[in-house]
């Protein structure tokens, strides 16, 4: 039998690949928010009151804080940040004290969006990383049984300029935070974390030049990616304004509960990603420009982020950002359920043929490219085929390779993906 799709009707696509399907499943956009929240609750508690403005601005799926220093700090902010104003759908995970006397990381999340199926940490000299594993609750899953896990994980590296050694240690910041991000890598690789990876948090990185970043992306098995591609000496540089996350408190301004000062100057705060969720191969596709830092319009450099008018949030949530926190959190949208990886690509793709019969795929572009790649995977995310092709304006394989079986197609075109399940009877 042979199926003709045509990308800009995806929905019709995967009703006709896959006829046990009683019902289609429907896309769905999630928020993913990391914030350091500068030693909560500590003195000041109230700033729960604050972080709530935030919260209601982004309205994240899920929330993973960094500083936080005690259980109750996370009731608090679950009970008085997140739980507010009628709002009831947000549950947490049980706050781990794997830092003694120093802060811990901890995950809030959408209870009618996502479940938590386990948390563990990844131990490192300084402070662990947690890793939180959650599925999407499709609202088709009693008839796909096809749950999607992201794999999250929670960092606040070592602070400090990556020269200084500090309290006499023998490793200087900057190897002390590749030594944790060399921790993270290792862990990701003994335990076969290989799709739907999210890490994010206070890396404390002044620069993409640094060790850790470069282990970050490409050290291990397992690849990582910054999904804006942002590298250069992001510290105290003009030319990276629109980026940096902390401070968002400057010197000679009002201050509140501690922290630094300064100015946005710094892009501490990062999130990255595996290459699945950037080309949306496994269930989890990241949304293209969704990455942000709150508050951070580009007009703040060296300048608290109430300054003045700020043309990325309303003037309410600017005064909230700066009281709650000497950073700015980090977003980024995701699209999960249904055929998150098909892209509506009329000008990449005209017609995509596979006969599940002869194994033959064909797919004819609407112009030609100079280079495209061919990957497929099975579902344990195996690659089974990695062709590549110059100069061309279609593309004709026999797959004989694929014995019965759900595949993900992936093919990207001078650097645009585009991605299908097919299924071998």
């Amino acid at each position: 039998m042979k199926y003709k799709i045509e990308f800009q009707k995806a929905i019709i696509f995967f009703a006709l690949l896959m006829p046990f399907f009683n019902l289609v499943k429907a896309q769905e956009d999630l928020t993913v928010m990391f914030y350091n929240m500068l030693k909560f609750p500590s003195s000041t508690p109230d700033r729960a009151d604050t972080l709530k403005k935030i919260i209601q601005h982004t309205q994240p799926d899920i929330f993973i804080v960094s500083e936080l220093k005690s259980a109750y700090g996370g009731t608090v902010i679950l009970n008085h940040a997140l739980n507010a104003d009628g709002v009831s759908y947000y549950s947490k995970a049980v706050f781990q004290d794997a830092n003694g006397s120093d802060t811990d990381n901890l995950l809030f999340y959408n209870h009618n969006k996502i479940g938590l199926k386990e948390q563990n940490n990844v131990n490192t000299s300084l402070r662990a990383i947690s890793e939180y594993i959650v599925y999407y609750k499709d609202p088709n899953l009693a008839i796909t049984h096809d749950t999607t896990f992201i794999y999250l994980y929670g960092c606040h590296l070592k602070a400090g300029t990556a020269a200084d050694y500090g309290n006499g240690a023998s490793l200087n910041n900057g190897q002390r935070r590749n030594s944790a991000v060399q921790s993270l890598k290792n862990y990701l690789t003994n335990h076969n974390r290989t799709q739907n990876i999210i890490v994010g948090g206070d890396m404390n990185m002044y620069t993409s030049n640094e060790t850790a970043y470069s282990t970050m992306l490409t050290g291990g098995t397992v690849d990582l990616f910054d999904p804006i591609d942002e590298t250069g000496v992001w510290h105290n540089t003009y030319s990276h304004r629109n980026v940096h996350t902390q401070s968002s408190r400057c010197y000679g301004c009002q201050t509140y509960g501690g922290g630094s000062s300064g100015g946005l100057d710094d892009r501490f705060d990062i999130i990255f990603v595996s290459n699945d969720i950037l080309n949306g191969s496994q269930g989890v596709k990241y949304n293209t420009g969704s990455y942000r830092a709150v508050g951070q319009d580009g007009s703040h450099f060296n300048k608290s982020v109430n300054y003045g008018s700020n043309f990325d949030v309303p003037q309410d949530v600017a005064n909230a950002l700066f009281y709650t926190s000497d950073h700015l959190p980090i977003l980024l949208k995701i699209k999960v359920g249904g055929p998150v990886s098909i892209q509506e690509l009329d000008n990449l793709v005209d017609n995509f043929n596979f006969n599940t019969e002869t194994k033959i795929l064909s797919v004819q572009f609407s112009s030609p490219h100079q280079k495209v790649e061919l990957k497929i995977y099975n579902t344990s995310g195996q690659l089974i085929v990695d062709q590549h092709y110059q100069n061309t304006q279609s593309i004709t394989d026999y797959l004989q390779q694929l014995t019965a079986g759900i595949y993900i197609i992936n093919i990207v075109a001078d650097g645009t993906p585009v991605s299908a399940k097919v299924m071998v009877y």
